[in-house]
């Protein structure tokens, strides 16, 4: 089976679970890469445009690629602090600074994708979130709010609850695994980005968060330190960088970046 093959297999269960599954994700793992596999470690927010470009980008790099999606901040970070060595890594600025000084990574940080935190509704009711007055009432309705403590939303979702003064009032369920049961006009509130609510089938996709209230996730990609082949990362990185994967981020609801930066 091809490689990309395994991922999107690997990968089908989580497009239909919640998004907080990142950290848990059953998918490969770069650990498990053979000798001269590209090893990538990858935010579960960019996920389904990678997966629908990674044929393509694994004939520019020209080896076989292995990558392990999950959370930016919680699993792949410790992960790399911990030792494991890769050739490429899409994560989070915040994360990439932290693992630039513990002299994981090159300086160099390569943007792909910028994408908007959104509001995912799980359950049969009607809401409003079209108002900053009106997301802080549906918010503290809800029965359940959802997130990923460690991901890519983390962000947005600190700037509402400190924005609202609703952290210790809502019902916030984003440390649970399992599926918070809804009765009749119950609901559930979900924060991700964009591009993982889209593929979510539970979720009724209630657009992003009002540009007031949002801080949007940058994707970065940047080079490991250790890195067996820095030419094919670079290859791959500049494909990333290039046309080849602009529809699928826009399917996704993620809009292209091309900056390069030098992190301190």
């Amino acid at each position: 089976m091809r490689i990309a093959n395994f991922i999107l297999c690997a990968g089908l269960a989580f497009a239909t679970a919640p998004a907080a599954m990142a950290q848990g994700f059953k998918g490969p793992k770069v650990a498990d890469a053979k000798p001269g596999d590209i090893r990538v470690i990858v935010t579960a927010a960019i996920r389904e445009p990678l997966d629908a470009v990674m044929d393509k980008a694994q004939a520019v790099a020209g080896k076989p690629l292995v990558a392990e999606y999950g959370s930016a901040r919680g699993n792949l970070k410790d992960e790399i602090l911990k030792g494991q060595d890769f050739e490429v890594a899409i994560l989070l600025p915040d994360v990439n600074e932290q693992l630039l000084a513990a002299g994981k990574i090159g300086p160099q940080a390569f943007e792909i994708a910028r994408v908007p935190v959104a509001i995912g509704l799980r359950g049969d009711a009607e809401v409003d979130v079209s108002t900053p007055e009106a997301l802080k009432k549906t918010m503290l309705a809800a029965k359940s709010i959802k997130y990923a403590p460690t991901g890519a939303a983390l962000m947005t979702v600190r700037n509402v609850m400190a924005k609202f003064d609703i952290a210790d009032k809502v019902h916030d369920s984003s440390t649970l695994r399992e599926e918070v049961p809804l009765a009749a006009g119950e609901y559930e509130i979900n924060l991700y980005p964009l591009s993982e609510i889209i593929p979510n089938k539970k979720l009724r996709n209630l657009g992003p968060v009002i540009p007031a209230l949002q801080v949007p996730a940058i994707i970065q990609a940047v080079i490991g330190k250790n890195a067996n082949d820095p030419k094919a990362a670079r290859a791959l990185i500049k494909f990333l960088q290039g046309p080849a994967i602009d529809e699928a981020l826009k399917a996704d609801g993620m809009e292209k970046s091309t900056v390069v930066s030098t992190l301190k």
